[in-house]
């Protein structure tokens, strides 16, 4: 079924009309316009910005659910190629499921709390459910349980209590936790206990011993992501862990946080001691760099983390992409190779250790499960940090993009478009509860971004709680605190402005077919596809986009009267002409859905054409016509007393939301 096409975010005003003896309501849209300009300047450079926005309806009943209640705290689990997506939330464990182009349905299993057993009643004693893994017994699913965490198997309907099992859970649903499964393994930051040992920890608390970071290797950890990597040789199989920590450093000028990959190799034994038996022995922390030079901006609070397989099968191609942000919540996105991540630690000195280095060096793995000598584990636990930092991909080591948006989460999407080019596709959430489309193209060191979509997934403006991709059915399944939506990947209604509009959007999900812009998986025919950065409307059969269709409008002299012109590409400059004059200009970044030409005092001469156009690089195209004709002066004078309360209603109530918006923002 083709999905209904989504809603422009930035529809068109219709002109207005402001009879002349409004001097007072003349004077406040000039101060708002100026306002409007102004804040709309200060939001920084456009092009990290999206060039669209779009909002997302989906057919009605298929692509949306509600939970029927606020769910704070929710986690999400998805399974690829399954159209179910499981959600945990507040006693209550929900599945969604979303047949291709039939209705979705919903379907809830209770698992309420032990509240009896709650000691202090001042503390919240609900289930929160944080954990959802499929295991081969069922969906494991794991929750808070009133302050005494605990674990349930789900089976056709049916939950089969675990009782308590610590470090799978939470005691409160706030905590900063990660739990890995690998195998029969289990990894976990959750603590055991909760008033004491509130050092944070690393531990392995299923599979092999249990072990456990020591206490002085992190300062206040903030865990992010752990994932495990198998090597050449499986004795040298890694557990690669991202987090960030407060910083050693004290200097007031430094950062209060850094960002970090820790290393541990997965047969880690332990240690020959009584003091290292208990302890991961090989652990490694090296700091992850993403600063742009050119700039000298830093950004050192990592927030999420993406690896993205390399197709060949070869571990160290794979990319970690890394979402940074920093004080002012403006965000960075550097990417990452495994393979760079090894060589630090295999061959960087530790921080501030100037002495030879023990045999086997730290942080070394040992094959046949041989312990760690206590000598190496001494010298990697009083310096757990390498001298050498993680740099991004690239000549230049900087980051892929960088933007004013606050992003908190991402995914990454490989793609082969119709013109048989690879592109990385990344889905960005903000913390305004959208998604930002960016598209990553080029070769390994000369990567490019291209930020082409802002997308609004849920009925009801809401933060992003959560976001899974799944490659095979080419959806996005996004969580908030009210609703799950569907999202498919390839929107491509959305681009207006015939052949042009479309291969403007650099999409690589779309293409132009005759006579629509369509997706690249609906269409076996042969598709206008050019995701050429520079100039891709010239691939285009017509050279040059068709005119705007004329519109007429009669006015009275000495009338104050605007135009608006619908922006709908935010990487576009925007510019009224009268006749061969530029009247108004909106520059790329420009936040307001419209370009706006307000005319004082309508004179003689300011009757006639009037066309904005929209130029985007070598793209020109004109995007409204109008032509302003006299009008008779004693029927203007009959409509001024209506024309004056309708237009002083509609600027006192558009223009100061609108500016007070862009300040803030």
């Amino acid at each position: 079924m083709t999905p209904p096409p989504p809603e422009r975010a930035a529809p068109s005003a219709p002109p207005a009309r402001v009879p002349s003896p409004l001097a007072r309501c003349g004077l406040l849209l000039r101060l708002l316009l100026q306002l409007c300009a102004a804040a709309a300047a200060a939001q920084g450079h456009p092009r990290s910005g999206p060039r669209i926005s779009a909002i997302w309806r989906g057919h009605t009943g298929q692509d949306r659910l509600d939970f029927g209640q606020a769910e704070p705290h929710t986690v999400l689990f998805h399974e690829p190629g399954s159209p179910s997506v499981w959600v945990g939330g507040r006693g209550k464990v929900y599945r969604f499921d979303f047949p291709e182009g039939k209705n979705a349905s919903v379907h809830m299993v209770n698992i309420s709390s032990t509240k009896g057993t709650c000691v202090d009643k001042q503390q919240d004693c609900e289930n929160y459910i944080t954990l959802l893994e499929r295991r081969s017994e069922g969906l494991l699913a794991c929750g808070t349980n009133a302050r005494r965490p605990s674990c349930w198997n789900l089976v056709n309907d049916t939950v089969v209590p675990l009782g308590e099992m610590r470090g799978y859970a939470p005691f409160s649903p706030d905590e900063n936790s990660l739990v890995l499964f690998e195998g029969d393994e289990v990894y976990s930051t959750i603590r055991k206990q909760e008033y004491n040992g509130k050092i944070p920890r690393f531990r392995r608390i299923q599979g092999e011993s249990e072990l456990y970071t020591s206490d002085t290797v992190m300062q206040n950890p903030q865990f992010i992501k752990a994932t495990i990597v198998h090597q050449d040789q499986a004795y040298d199989d890694k557990i690669y862990y991202f987090f960030r920590e407060d910083n050693p450093d004290k200097n007031p000028e430094s950062p209060l946080n850094v960002s970090r990959v820790a290393q541990l190799c997965r047969g880690d034994q332990g240690g020959e001691s009584s003091l290292s038996v208990s302890k991961w022995n090989t652990f490694l922390k090296a700091m992850l760099v993403c600063s742009d030079a050119t700039t000298n901006k830093n950004f050192n609070r990592l927030q999420d983390v993406f690896l993205l397989p390399d197709p060949s099968g070869n571990w160290k191609d794979t990319k970690v992409y890394g979402v940074f942000s920093n004080p002012w919540n403006y965000s960075a996105v550097c990417v990452y190779s495994l393979g760079d991540i090894d060589r630090v630690f295999r061959t960087s000195s530790l921080k501030g250790y100037h002495m030879g280095l023990p045999n086997p060096r730290p942080g070394k793995c040992l094959p046949n499960q041989k312990p760690i000598p206590t000598q190496t584990f001494q010298v990697a636990d009083s310096h757990p940090e390498v001298a050498q930092r993680v740099e991004p991909m690239g000549p230049l080591k900087m980051p892929l993009f960088h933007s004013k948006y606050h992003y908190q989460k991402v995914v990454v999407h490989r793609m082969q478009a119709r013109n048989e080019g690879t592109f990385h596709v990344l889905y960005l959430t903000t913390d305004r509860g959208t998604i930002h489309k960016v598209v990553e193209s080029g070769e390994r060191e000369h990567s490019v971004a291209f930020n082409i979509m802002e997308i609004q997934p849920f009925h009801r403006m809401a933060a992003i709680q959560g976001i899974s991709l799944d490659a095979e059915r080419r959806k996005l399944y996004v969580t908030s605190q009210w609703e799950v939506s569907q999202v498919p990947l390839d929107l491509c209604d959305v681009y207006g402005g015939g052949c042009h509009g479309c291969l403007m959007s650099r999409d690589p999900y779309c293409g132009w077919d005759q006579d629509r812009c369509v997706s690249i998986y609906s269409c076996q025919r042969p598709l206008l596809q050019s995701i050429n950065p520079a100039e891709p409307h010239k691939e285009c059969p017509n050279p040059k986009p068709d005119e705007a269709p004329l519109q007429k409008v009669s006015l009275a002299r000495n009338s104050r009267y605007y135009l608006s012109c619908p922006m709908e590409s935010r990487h576009a400059t925007y510019s009224w002409r009268h006749e061969e004059n530029v009247e108004q200009s909106c520059e790329p970044g420009h936040q307001s859905p419209n370009c706006i030409l307000f005319i004082e005092n309508l004179t003689a001469r300011q009757y006639g054409h009037y066309r904005c156009e929209a130029r985007e690089g070598s793209y020109l195209r004109e995007a409204q016509h109008w032509e302003l004709l006299p009008e008779d002066r004693a029927l203007a004078e009959h409509l001024l007393g209506h024309a004056c309360v309708l237009a002083t209603s509609l600027w006192l109530g558009v223009l100061p939301t609108l500016a007070l918006g862009l300040l803030v923002h």
